[in-house]
């Protein structure tokens, strides 16, 4: 079992987010946004000073193994009133990258999701390509809810089709063998 800790990113250092945007921009990370280009310094720093914001619709964490940072989760386009929001993850470093990483930073998003935010449903999106995080998606509990056809073009030019996926409060619940709690 992998045991990882979460760092709220707006509460780390200048060094912590620099690294954070290394990550985001190098390409195997990158090619797998849907916004795949680059993003600058000022653009990163306006993202983790919203988070900072009394009612933030944008919350990220650092993942951390063996005090060693990792990768990153956020809870993204959150919507307080319609009690959803958007999650994304990736594994910053490369070597630790298929070692079972993903599969404990999922466990956590769902836990800080439906637990933690009390929100009822989560969603998010993958390339179609990118077939081990679909599986783990889908193993987890996660519906495929979508297909947009050929709508992401990759770095080599053929158009990729963005699924869709999601996992209401209930029924995370019920995987878990749990009675669901209203969120508030």
């Amino acid at each position: 079992m992998v045991n990882l800790s979460f760092h709220p990113i707006a509460e780390e250092t200048e060094e912590m987010w620099r690294l954070v945007l290394e990550w985001r921009n190098s390409p195997p990370v990158r090619f797998q946004m849907l916004d795949q280009s680059p993003i600058d310094w000022e653009t990163h720093c306006r993202w983790i000073g919203s988070q900072k914001e009394p009612s933030p619709n944008s919350l990220a964490r650092v993942a951390y193994g063996g005090g060693r940072p990792l990768g990153v989760i956020s809870l993204n386009r959150i919507d307080r009133k319609q009690s959803h929001s958007d999650w994304g993850m990736y594994i910053g470093v490369p070597e630790l990258r298929g070692r079972g990483f993903g599969n404990a930073m999922v466990d956590e998003i769902l836990r800080w999701g439906f637990d933690e935010e009390r929100l009822a449903r989560l969603y998010t999106s993958v390339l179609s390509d990118n077939v081990a995080a679909l599986g783990l998606y889908l193993k987890k509990g996660f519906r495929l809810e979508g297909n947009w056809r050929n709508h992401v073009m990759a770095r080599d030019g053929r158009y990729l089709d963005l699924l869709w996926l999601g996992l209401q409060r209930a029924e995370w619940s019920e995987k878990r063998g749990q009675t669901p709690s209203s969120p508030q």
